[in-house]
């Protein structure tokens, strides 16, 4: 659901401002309308600095990524303004040293040979012409012709090489070769001290790396400040001769007493109302337990406006039964589940949520896996044991499956149509809601008429719904107005049935899975019989791979297939519009205090 808000609205002369922002900061509450959408120059400046100094920092973790001292060393013989460059030169350093790590498997077929040498004979008029061709098609006649010799073979080539009067070297039927610019002494020598360098580099971070980390993160907290201040500043509106300032903003509601408790402590003049839906209040989401897992996945979408409903906790039980009909297997799902409940304590705390929704989906798949009568490829209805047999008769078939699957999709298209009329008449009123009515009146009564047959009842039924969404699509137009946008809008039925065939994908999903994993079955029984060491070990790799990779395409299609069915069925008949703005509130995110550093976010607009 999406919290109340209350509206704030402050007169303040020019020269206060610096005060008013510092006691919303210390209340930490308000979050700041957004007036102008442009940020002025400084302000992008703020934010490329933010943005740099932020990439220091994840470039630091990716070379230092756990921290391993948790004593905060001293930067006193460190400069800060060095550490983008030694990161960039670590970098320099691991591209080189692979290059001259493949160098070096190449040049090791050539020993410690001298190439100043080669220079020597050259300036005598002798010049070694390098070349290779294929294992073995080293021409007799060609050692006939010139003064060759056999160097070395390296798996796939065979090298030799020419020894001429000629700069130019002979017309053969060989690639020629260039040889090594320097031997393999030198080629170590080189690796070395690019090592001893990296490997300075590394301890050196390593040692500062609490003090580095404590830099950076404060670094990046008083830029966010001062970003937050300066947009805060700009959302202020001049009133008159510019000497007096207008700022509003939102709380939730019951966040009210903590500003009015700093604001009577003040002079600041304030009114605060109930906002409308025209003033656009933020959206700070606050769900129950189990929907509040899933807000991340509503959030990669948008967030609701104001004046609409937060359909999280309305599409979370679709969204459970989704997954695990697209997993379809309650094998994967438990082996996934035991997985994770092992990894517990290795969770950090930030990551804790995600965790959980991935217990919960896991969970529904065992479950629908369960119902669905697969088990690691195995299907269940066929197996003979005792224990067994008194669940069977609750697992469905492929036709059942099938049935589900478009049964939840037209309980899913239903419900959504409800919410749009509930949503419709929540924001404009009755007469509003009754289009979205007509429509479930006529998609209930066509369904019923496909499977009771069309009775008066379901005829009355079929008429109703229509003649609610031909004069009503448009309560605002006009009697003519009404009745075109009406028709056009019933025109629309055939988009309804496209969205009730989309949920064949859940069945779709499950079965392929499925055979998937009946076929992996198959290949490694067809294996084990093969030899009787080397088919057992197969039988297993065979298992291993063939069940990990249907684990992890099963699991990718049965989190990505049901939020498109969420997304773009759900929320398009829940007459979903989205465009709400995060509530981000201004806060202290400095700590005067140096031992204790206030960790920064991504920088948004207060």
């Amino acid at each position: 659901m999406i919290t109340p808000m209350v509206k704030y609205q402050f007169l303040v002369y020019y020269r206060e401002t610096e005060a008013l922002l510092a006691l919303l900061k210390s209340s930490g509450v308000l979050h700041v309308k957004r007036m102008k959408r442009q940020e002025d120059e400084a302000a992008l400046g703020l934010r490329r600095e933010w943005l740099s100094l932020r990439a220091v920092q994840q470039h630091f973790e990716r070379v230092l990524p756990e921290r391993e001292l948790e004593d905060t060393a001293v930067l006193d013989a460190f400069r800060f303004e060095d550490l983008p460059a030694l990161l960039q030169e670590l970098d320099d350093l691991d591209r080189d040293l692979r290059r001259l790590e493949e160098d070096r498997y190449h040049y090791r077929f050539f020993g410690n040979y001298d190439a100043d040498k080669l220079a020597e004979l050259r300036a005598h008029g002798l010049y070694l012409h390098l070349f290779s061709v294929g294992l073995g098609k080293i021409l007799p006649a060609w050692s006939m012709a010139y003064a060759l010799e056999p160097l070395f073979e390296t798996g796939r080539k065979s090298f030799f090489v020419v020894v001429s009067d000629a700069a130019e070297p002979p017309p053969l039927k060989a690639q020629p070769e260039p040889f090594p610019a320097r031997s393999l002494t030198e080629l170590d020598q080189e690796i070395q001290s690019m090592e001893d360098r990296r490997r300075i580099i590394l301890q050196t971070l390593f040692v500062l790396q609490g003090g580095i980390r404590a830099h950076l993160t404060k670094g990046l907290a008083r830029l966010q400040d001062s970003l937050q201040d300066g947009t805060a500043r700009a959302q202020m509106l001049q009133l008159g001769s510019g000497k007096v300032l207008a700022l509003q903003g939102f709380l939730p509601q019951d966040q009210q007493e903590r500003l009015d408790t700093a604001l009577a402590a003040s002079d600041v003049f304030y009114v605060k109302s109930q906002p409308v839906p025209a003033d656009a209040p933020p959206i700070l989401l606050r769900n129950p337990a189990t929907a509040r897992l899933f807000e991340p996945i509503a959030r990669l979408f948008d967030l609701p406006r104001y004046a609409e409903l937060d359909l999280t906790p309305f599409f979370t039980p679709f969204f459970l039964l989704f997954f695990g009909l697209c997993l379809g297997d309650a094998g994967y799902g438990l082996l996934v589940l035991v997985v994770l409940l092992a990894l517990k304590r290795k969770i950090p705390a930030e990551y804790r949520p995600l965790w959980k929704l991935a217990l919960l989906l896991e969970s529904g798949a065992v479950v629908m896996g369960a119902l669905s009568g697969t088990f690691f490829g195995i299907n269940l209805l066929e197996v003979s044991l005792p224990w067994l047999q008194p669940m069977q008769q609750f697992m469905f078939n492929s036709d059942q499956l099938f049935n589900l699957a478009l049964g939840l999709g037209a309980i899913q298209i239903l419900f959504g149509l409800i919410l749009r009329a509930w949503n419709q008449k929540k924001q404009y009123g009755m007469v509003y809601a009754l289009s979205p009515l007509g429509w479930i009146a006529l998609l209930a009564g066509l369904g019923g008429g496909a499977g009771l047959g069309f009775t008066p009842p379901i005829l009355v039924l079929c008429g109703l719904g229509a003649g609610l969404v031909v004069f009503f699509s448009d309560p605002a137009a006009g009697l003519l107005g009404r009745l075109g946008k009406g028709l056009w809008d019933l025109y629309g039925i055939t988009g309804y049935f496209g969205d009730l065939l989309s949920y064949i994908r859940l069945f779709a999903l499950g079965l392929a899975g499925s055979i998937l994993g009946f076929v992996v079955n198959d290949i490694a029984l067809s294996i084990l019989g093969t030899h009787f060491i080397l088919g057992p070990i197969f039988f297993v790799v065979m298992l291993l791979i063939g069940h990990g990779l249907n684990i992890f395409i099963a699991s990718l299609g049965a989190f990505v297939h049901p939020m498109r069915l969420t997304f773009v069925e759900f929320y398009k008949n829940a007459g979903f519009q989205g465009g709400g703005e995060p509530y981000q509130p201004l806060q202290e995110l400095v700590d005067s205090s140096p031992a204790n550093p206030t960790h920064s976010t991504e920088p948004g607009a207060a």
